[in-house]
């Protein structure tokens, strides 16, 4: 281990309470040294397309394709567990870079994860009562 990565572990650590170490060590990230906030461009973009795609686009064709409708739902799932995969990467991305408004942010995931997960338990039991 570098000296100056030992130094900045330590000064982290010095001002990290007990929630910031357990959230660490949640994410999975515990010993890792600060890095620079890598930009959240990509997360945001893959985002906004399957919002855009499952809320938007999919409803308004589904009608005008018949064959879309039985697509839809499995794609939705899809989009949602990739959106999933992506936040958690992103919350990760804020809190290696050591963020000061890591807080307001990971707050903000844990109510995109909670209406993720909502809508992924809708397509599921869509895809279940349609199977059956």
């Amino acid at each position: 281990m570098m000296a100056g990565a030992a130094t900045a572990s330590s000064a982290r650590d010095a001002r990290s309470g007990a929630a910031d170490r357990i959230a660490r060590r949640l994410l999975r990230i515990e010993d890792a040294a600060p890095r620079s906030l890598i930009s959240l461009r990509g997360s945001l973009v893959i985002a906004a397309i399957r919002c855009v795609l499952t809320y938007a686009v999919l409803p308004a064709l589904a009608p005008a394709i018949g064959w879309l409708g039985v697509v839809a739902t499995p794609l939705a799932v899809v989009l949602s567990l990739a959106a999933i995969v992506l936040s958690i990467v992103s919350l990760r991305r804020v809190w290696l870079a050591d963020f000061r408004h890591r807080w307001p942010y990971t707050a903000f995931i844990v109510v995109v994860l909670a209406a993720l997960v909502a809508v992924l338990a809708g397509d599921v039991r869509a895809l279940v009562l349609t199977s059956s």
